[in-house]
């Protein structure tokens, strides 16, 4: 089973933008799929989030968040990857 890739953003946000090319990239070279959440959409999950922004969730568990670069995003996605069956 594939994990859940969860980006959460909002729009105006530079940090998120360039997370989300970089994983944009990661997905065209290796497949994988990731969501994105609007944190406006909803109260609770912005209450959450709006000081952390860009954040990542790998099946629901928070694993990055902030300024994200893209070897961390690649590091991620790598060992994603070496668990997988």
């Amino acid at each position: 089973m594939n994990p859940v890739i969860v980006l959460y953003a909002k729009a105006g946000c530079h940090l998120c933008d360039e997370v989300r090319a970089h994983l944009e990239d990661l997905s065209a070279e290796h497949g994988i799929t990731f969501d994105e959440v609007d944190i406006r959409r909803d109260a609770d999950v912005f209450e959450r989030y709006r000081y952390r922004i860009p954040v990542i969730t790998v099946d629901g568990v928070e694993r990055l968040e902030g300024r994200i670069g893209a070897n961390e995003l690649r590091e991620l996605v790598d060992d994603l990857r070496r668990r997988q069956p």
